[in-house]
């Protein structure tokens, strides 16, 4: 049933990032999130780039903020985790310039009001709120209002959450909004993943959904994929083992990035249309897979065919066994050996 809360607004089910289009009936945006994995240096924020272009993703994203902005002084500890892994905004400029080189789309998730506001000058095509955001609809709508693209992250979110969410953006006049299901968790336990949230948002809200992955490996993308989600997006890394730090432990990096992207290609070429038929490369090998009638016995001139003289084998260039009807009482124009394939030229 679809929350009656946001009956009023509609939201598109295809929209553009760049010139790809993203939602219904369009191919799996795969989004690479860099995130701050590369921990205060631009020339591993680039390699983060390569990373992400030399896979195939879509989009490469990263995380915008300073850390005065986002954590307060009452957090003296996360303010010394973070400001460690903050980037001027000077070298986001850059980066989006070697992204634009490279042919990738670059955004960010902007975690912060100053932020936004230099994300909103570098004329990005798209915006990414992350799950820290929920209860914050005023900044949601602030986001939304740039009038690009929104991608929202709903980690720790109740269904009704999400439609608070849904209703101060579409309030802005913004209907090209994609809701990712997440759980705010490095690493998420299977039993708490609930892919099934996917379909629940996009049935509920009539809205493109998706999904961003705390877990590890890629599996549960591609499984994500196979259920429908029109956005994916994982994080990725150059190094591993990183103390105070938990994004590595559930990202991708590069010997495994470009096998995730390319068996969701696989996925998707595989979903097909939902039609049953045969397909072209079966009917090639139907001849030898399939069955024909054959005489189980030698069956003598005259005799009339019975179930005991017939068998069911292969190749299937004679009849089929659900014929046998055609064949029965029928009688032998001619010796048949045993094993040989029954054709009604040689019945009466």
């Amino acid at each position: 049933m679809k929350a009656c809360a946001m009956h009023k607004f509609s939201f598109a089910q295809r929209f553009s990032i760049a010139g790809r289009a993203v939602g219904q009936d369009e191919p799996t945006y795969i989004i690479a999130e860099a995130g701050v994995a590369h921990f205060g240096s631009l020339e591993k924020a680039k390699r983060l780039v390569d990373l992400a272009v030399d896979a195939k993703a879509d989009a490469v994203k990263f995380q915008i903020f300073k850390t005065e902005e986002l954590v307060s002084g009452a957090s003296e500890e996360w303010r010394n985790r973070l400001s460690k892994r903050e980037l001027p905004y000077e070298a986001f400029a850059e980066i989006k310039a070697y992204c634009d080189a490279r042919g990738i789309t670059f955004f960010a998730t902007a975690h912060d009001r100053p932020s936004l506001g230099y994300l909103a000058k570098l004329d990005v095509p798209a915006y990414k709120i992350g799950s820290g955001e929920v209860g914050n609809w005023g900044f949601l709508a602030e986001v939304a209002s740039k009038g690009k693209p929104v991608i929202l992250s709903t980690g720790m979110y109740s269904m009704d959450q999400v439609g608070e969410a849904l209703r101060a953006m579409a309030a802005t006049g913004n209907r090209e909004i994609a809701v990712l299901h997440c759980v705010t968790r490095y690493p998420v336990a299977p039993g708490e993943v609930n892919l099934r949230a996917i379909q629940s948002i996009r049935d509920n809200f009539d809205v493109v959904s998706g999904y961003s992955d705390h877990t590890r490996g890629f599996h549960f993308p591609l499984a994500a994929a196979a259920l429908g989600a029109r956005v994916i997006e994982k994080h990725i890394t150059l190094d591993y083992d990183v103390p105070d730090a938990q994004d590595w432990k559930v990202s991708c990096g590069v010997d495994d990035l470009h096998l995730m992207v390319a068996q969701i290609r696989e996925i998707e070429a595989g979903l097909g249309s939902g039609e049953k038929t045969m397909t072209a490369s079966e009917r090639e090998g139907a001849v030898w897979a399939r069955k024909s009638l054959v005489a189980a016995r030698d069956i003598c001139i005259g005799e009339v065919i019975d179930e005991t003289m017939l068998a069911a084998k292969r190749p299937g260039t004679g009849i089929e066994p659900c014929k046998i009807g055609e064949v029965l009482g029928r009688s032998a124009r001619e010796d048949i050996p045993k094993d040989s394939i029954i054709c009604m030229e040689k019945l009466s």
